[in-house]
């Protein structure tokens, strides 16, 4: 009798166990929906298809590779970078801001006013940076200690204004990209390295979504 109500116990824990595992899978469902189709989003992701299909004719002559929001292994966590280019000329890291109006300032934080509204938001450069940081550290860390690595900072939107050492627009992406030098680079083979490096785990890239900045 004792040992059948141990079983019971023992039961229950894991029955309570699994639900609150459950529960928490469903309220991150539900947090990433709720982020995942809120207007910023949407309007985020298109932007990151304007760039992705710019990116994607402007490498095509020379056979680059590509990878849209990838999702980077960082200490004990990830980063998802928007675009990352493989060419002769090493890596290109992109980072896209779908955002109209008028951005000011410099530094750390910057200053977003569209309308009568504004609102202050991190810096995309300093953004960027930590995403070519993070690219360089595992490049070394698969012996490809000499790729060059280049960054850029894309507004995609037509109606935005902002300071040219901000970012650029679609055209100046165009110009960036024609000016980088061919120093050689497999890109099949960086390619494939960052592919196999990829954080695959489903929740993880869920709550990279839903705290990843919808500017």
């Amino acid at each position: 009798m004792v040992f059948n109500d141990l079983s019971l116990i023992l039961f229950d824990k894991k029955t309570w166990i699994m639900i609150a595992c459950i529960a928490a899978a469903v309220l991150l469902l539900i947090l990433y929906i709720s982020v995942h189709f809120s207007k910023g989003k949407r309007k985020g992701r298109a932007a990151e298809r304007k760039v992705a299909k710019v990116l994607k004719k402007l490498g095509k002559p020379d056979h680059v590779r590509i990878i849209n929001n990838a999702y980077l292994p960082l200490y004990n966590k990830a980063c998802e970078v928007d675009h990352l280019v493989f060419g002769r000329f090493g890596v290109l890291v992109v980072e896209t801001k779908g955002i109209s109006g008028t951005v000011t300032g410099s530094g750390k934080t910057l200053t977003h006013t569209i309308g009568s509204k504004t609102h202050k938001f991190y810096n995309p450069q300093m953004q960027n940076k930590t995403h070519i940081d993070n690219v360089i550290h595992h490049l070394k860390k698969g012996g490809f200690d000499k790729t060059p690595v280049n960054g850029a900072v894309v507004f995609s939107d037509k109606d935005i204004e902002f300071p040219s050492e901000i970012g650029m627009d679609l055209k100046g992406l165009e110009k960036y990209y024609s000016s980088l030098p061919d120093a050689g680079c497999n890109q099949d083979v960086l390619y494939n390295y960052f592919s196999d490096m990829q954080v695959k785990n489903p929740f993880k890239k869920m709550w990279i979504r839903t705290r990843k900045k919808n500017d």
